[in-house]
């Protein structure tokens, strides 16, 4: 609790009591998640908390950079991210991120996503997919 604190402290957020619930919920999920699971993940541990109250501690976290939205796939979800700059690396079969630090400029592209296949869903030369690959 107390590194949720600091960290947001250091982004100008004030560490409320909900935002580092929210962000204790979010922190072990390497794919993004969306509110709706958050609040459910929430209400599981027994935190008495609204959907609506769920909704704003992410925005506010996404304004502070330290959430970043993922919404290729209609609805937005959620990634706890590193507040310096980076590219998210997105596998379009099971929707694991990974962040990657670095080149800014690719080839003159302001590039923030890039989706592709990750190495465990990459199967065999013929192009096929790991079995165990889930949608995001």
């Amino acid at each position: 609790m107390a590194y949720w604190r600091t960290m947001l402290d250091g982004a100008g957020v004030r560490a409320t009591r909900r935002r580092v619930l929210v962000l204790d919920v979010l922190a072990p999920h390497a794919r993004p998640v969306t509110v709706g699971r958050l609040h459910a993940e929430l209400r599981a541990r027994g935190e008495q908390i609204g959907l609506t109250t769920v909704y704003r501690a992410v925005s506010s976290l996404v304004d502070a950079g330290l959430v970043h939205v993922f919404g290729r796939t209609g609805e937005a979800a959620y990634r706890l991210c590193d507040p310096a700059r980076h590219h998210h690396l997105v596998c379009r079969v099971c929707g694991l991120v990974v962040e990657r630090f670095g080149e800014d400029d690719l080839d003159g592209f302001l590039a923030e996503e890039v989706y592709g296949v990750c190495p465990l869903c990459v199967g065999d030369q013929d192009g096929t997919f790991h079995a165990g690959a889930t949608a995001p």
